[in-house]
């Protein structure tokens, strides 16, 4: 096992990043014929670090406290809800949508970038995606239940005991299983930004040209399968029972809103604990040193583990996001939908559109 440490990027990558060409990393250099120290990421003057900095008493402490006040108030009462019979995904309705709608209001009000408040005509697109996610999960968790039940039998006979501890307080089962199924989500993500046949279902999440609180849901809906299973496999395997889902799928919406919003946040030391917004939107960088970081879906604590943990004090976050070596990568729904399958057609496409700004950049 790696020893914990955090991920210093390289300074001679090239600033519009790279991806994957079958088992390696490549920049774009490599691809377009551009060299890296020639190409430069566009910062506009109104994204300066110091704008984008809590300027008052009243935005410091919304920037430390709105986080885990939300996510300990929707669990907390969920659990209630439960605890008075609530039907579990009843219950999960009415403690996520309480969460959602601050984060919708406070992004007009303390944004970390004004700008990412305007529609970048992708409103609809990330509507359509955190649909057709919400429907096609719910139609894949029984074969996940199914396989893992059959699973968690073969464990329980080989071990002759029941693994999962069902007489923990919810709270702790749920902080377990979010150990346990982050554990498997890491490597699924990791291996999406590595292996070129898995980036290709990737890249549509990091095809949003901003971040704000509806693109948590931004994924072609086979990427999430793979994390679902990945996470969900073993939980069912162990014997998690369906409360624990519910907390599971509650914490995870909460969290990957404000992972993704659009709001002032700055969580110190729980910036240890949690996958939250100031080390992701790193992962959404640009360049590809920054991006292949921070893979923890709800906790960072596995990117410590595997060193993949990267926040710089030294600077913040780029807000030039999006894929610099896909420029014809699609924008629509139904074209990213079938991204996957024209993946070849969008290389080449991409390499054309490269090609002029890297003869004049060489010239």
């Amino acid at each position: 096992m790696v020893a914990a440490r955090e991920r210093r990027p390289q300074e001679d990558v090239s600033a519009v990043g790279a991806r994957v060409r079958g088992d390696r990393v490549v920049s774009v250099a490599s691809v377009s014929g551009a060299r890296p120290a020639e190409v430069r990421t566009r910062h506009p003057a109104r994204c300066t670090p110091a704008s984008r900095t809590p300027a008052s008493h009243i935005e410091w402490i919304f920037a430390g406290t709105v986080f885990p006040l939300v996510v300990v108030g929707s669990v907390g009462g969920c659990i209630a809800l439960l605890a008075r019979g609530l039907n579990p995904f009843l219950a999960l309705a009415i403690s996520q949508a309480g969460a959602f709608l601050i984060v919708i209001v406070f992004e007009r009000v303390f944004p970390y970038v004004p700008d990412w408040n305007r529609s970048h005509r992708d409103v609809l697109v990330d509507l359509a995606h955190g649909t057709t996610v919400a429907v096609t999960g719910g139609l894949l968790q029984p074969a996940i239940n199914a396989a893992g039940a059959a699973l968690g039998a073969w464990l329980a006979g080989a071990v002759g005991l029941g693994l999962w501890p069902h007489h923990w307080p919810l709270a702790l089962q749920l902080a377990l299983a979010l150990l346990v199924g982050e554990l498997f989500q890491y490597w699924v993500h990791r291996l999406e930004h590595e292996r070129e046949i898995l980036w290709r279902l990737h890249a549509t999440h990091h095809s949003a040209p901003r971040l704000y609180w509806l693109n948590a849901g931004r994924f072609h809906f086979v990427d999430i399968w793979l994390n679902n299973v990945a996470a969900h496999l073993p939980l069912v395997a162990l014997g998690a029972g369906v409360e624990i889902f519910v907390l599971w799928t509650l914490f995870s919406a909460v969290h990957g809103t404000f992972q993704h919003a659009n709001l002032q946040l700055r969580l110190g030391p729980l910036n240890w604990i949690f996958s939250m917004a100031e080390l992701h939107r790193w992962h959404h960088s640009r360049r590809i040193a920054e991006s292949n970081t921070n893979y923890g879906q709800n906790l960072i604590v596995w990117d410590v583990v595997f060193g993949t943990r990267f926040l710089p004090k030294d600077r913040e976050p780029p807000v030039d996001i999006g894929l610099a070596d896909l420029p014809a990568f699609p924008m629509t729904y139904f074209a990213q939908l079938a991204s996957p399958l024209r993946w070849r057609r969008i290389q080449r496409e991409s390499r054309e559109r490269l090609r002029p700004s890297a003869a004049r950049a060489s010239g």
